[in-house]
């Protein structure tokens, strides 16, 4: 059996476990993947963005070559090799180079003879002859077929154990009039100071990785999509001739590289968790609060035998509890009418409609100790009917019944205080309490009561008093009770009544007896009777 907390435990339970996992699932299947995809493609974009900086960079130096070359004093220099003028001093010197970012500069006759071969030192300051790679290049088979050709070409390119940039223009005259006087060259070293600018352009850290360090199965051209994230990727440019000539490693930022359960996502886990889980705390304290109170209520009421209405409120306005709140106190109400009415009848006797004998015992135990405790004045009156048997015998049980329910209503007539009773004793015996202020008040109860029979007016023609119904009573009448009572019980002023209504039957009947009792005047089984 669940109480109703074990089972919003289990709910909640059961429903963050599928909370966490649909998150959880949900961000394998959905959300993660997204972002690697996203990541993924911020990197194709720098890998791409790497390609076009190269790409740019070659451009720029094949327009610097084809401006050079498509100029009449580079067209006039290789004419006439041996007149150059002011040509070298004002276009190929240290700074000019540095300026144009040139690292060598080649410019050769229609039969592949080099002119002018410069190249900067390492400190790109001095302006030195080529070295005996740039002749060597020049003299290749690739050279002549692939850029020595009629159109501006570019390329990037080992010579020696470094990669270029290189741009090969025809020299022709500036209005490309006239026949082409040769081939202009310019290298651009791909070093760090290279890099380093590509770097800053595309946001992107670069390594240049020897080519001989390379293994076959890890070079892959520039342009090679990427198909997972990583901190790293290795690419290499390729030449015309469609051989790897620069490997580079681009090194991606991985700061906000997307991980599947960082700090962030855990705090945005728990808050989702730990809310509803708080939510259903409060939902469960507002629910049952008002239920354990009604439990607790309706154990206190089967544990003292009381019916109490349930008086729970909850700051929800739950329809279902304020409509078991409401039908709980309507059954306690139709209870306590239902109780009420089964201990009237239990208190009532069927026949008379008055106190039966359990009532009487009852309330003469609490008038007893009533003048046990306080200085009062009371009067048991104890009834008989006069000849009754006789009148039973010869008008019948029916009739007898009649007039002790007439008798009955009669004598309840002069119990007028809340606090007084009167009672059928048994058979045709009645009892009364009342209350008494003085000797006065004795005599006009006495005469009410003789009164209250005679107006009835029933005829009774086998009785030796008269030709109506008549009443015999003893009294016991208690003046100034106190303390001094303690000493005796309710048992014996019953029994000073009884006595007084014996010592009546015995005057002739149809008159009443009184005992007075008091601290003077105690209990005796020799009374004092006054008629």
């Amino acid at each position: 059996m669940l109480t109703i907390r074990q089972l919003f435990y289990y709910l909640t339970s059961a429903y963050i476990i599928l909370l966490l996992a649909g998150l959880l699932l949900g961000r394998w299947f959905w959300f993660y993947p997204v972002e690697l995809e996203n990541y993924l493609h911020q990197q194709q974009k720098e890998l791409f963005s790497l390609s076009s900086a190269i790409d740019l960079r070659q451009q720029q130096l094949l327009a610097m070559a084809t401006d050079y070359g498509h100029w009449n004093e580079t067209w006039n220099f290789v004419r006439q090799p041996d007149q150059p003028g002011d040509y070298l001093q004002h276009n190929f010197t240290a700074a000019s180079m540095e300026t144009l970012s040139l690292d060598a500069v080649v410019i050769l006759n229609r039969e592949y003879q080099p002119l002018l071969a410069y190249q900067l030192d390492e400190q790109q300051q001095l302006l030195l002859p080529a070295d005996n790679n740039f002749f060597n290049w020049t003299r290749s088979e690739f050279a002549h077929e692939s850029l020595l050709i009629a159109e501006p070409v570019n390329d990037v390119l080992n010579i020696g154990e470094h990669a270029y940039l290189v741009a090969v223009s025809p020299v022709l005259q500036s209005d490309h009039q006239g026949p082409q006087a040769g081939w202009l060259l310019f290298f651009q070293r791909v070093d760090e100071q290279l890099l380093t600018n590509i770097s800053n352009i595309i946001r992107v850290g670069l390594r240049e990785i020897p080519l001989s360090t390379m293994d076959a199965s890890t070079i892959m051209p520039l342009e090679l999509p990427i198909h997972e994230v990583a901190a790293s990727h290795p690419r290499c440019v390729y030449n015309s001739n469609q051989l790897p000539v620069l490997c580079l490693e681009l090194q991606h930022d991985m700061t906000n590289m997307p991980e599947f359960m960082n700090r962030g996502i855990f705090i945005a886990l728990m808050f989702m968790i730990l809310l509803p889980a708080l939510l259903f705390a409060v939902l469960l304290h507002q629910l049952t609060s008002p239920i354990r109170q009604a439990t607790s209520l309706l154990q206190r009421n089967n544990s003292d035998g009381l019916l109490r209405p349930v008086l729970f409120s909850s700051p929800l306005r739950v329809k279902e509890l304020r409509q078991l709140r409401n039908a709980f106190n309507e059954l306690v109400y139709t209870a306590r009418q239902q109780q009420a009415k089964l201990e009237q009848l239990s208190n009532t006797d069927r026949l008379t409609n008055i106190a039966n004998r359990r009532a009487f015992d009852e309330t003469l135990d609490n008038t007893w100790r009533r003048l046990c405790r306080h200085s009062q004045q009371a009067a048991l009156v104890l009834c008989d009917i006069d000849y009754f048997k006789a009148y039973n015998d010869h008008y019948g049980h029916q009739a007898g019944d009649d007039v002790l329910h007439k008798v009955a209503q009669a004598l309840k007539g002069c119990a007028r205080r809340t606090d007084e009773i009167a009672a059928r004793f048994g058979g045709e015996e009645f009892v009364l309490i009342l209350y008494v202020d003085n000797d006065v008040d004795m005599h006009s109860i006495r005469e009410r009561i003789q009164e209250s029979i005679r107006n009835l007016k029933i005829p009774h023609g086998y009785s030796n008093t008269g030709p109506i119904l008549t009443l015999s009573f003893g009294v016991a009448w208690i003046r100034d009770s106190g303390a001094w009572l303690e000493n005796y019980t309710a048992a014996d002023w019953l029994h000073a009544a009884d006595s007084a209504l014996y010592a009546a039957k015995g005057a002739g009947r149809n008159c009443s007896l009184v005992q007075i009792i008091s601290a003077d005047q105690p209990f005796t089984d020799q009374p004092k009777l006054l008629q």
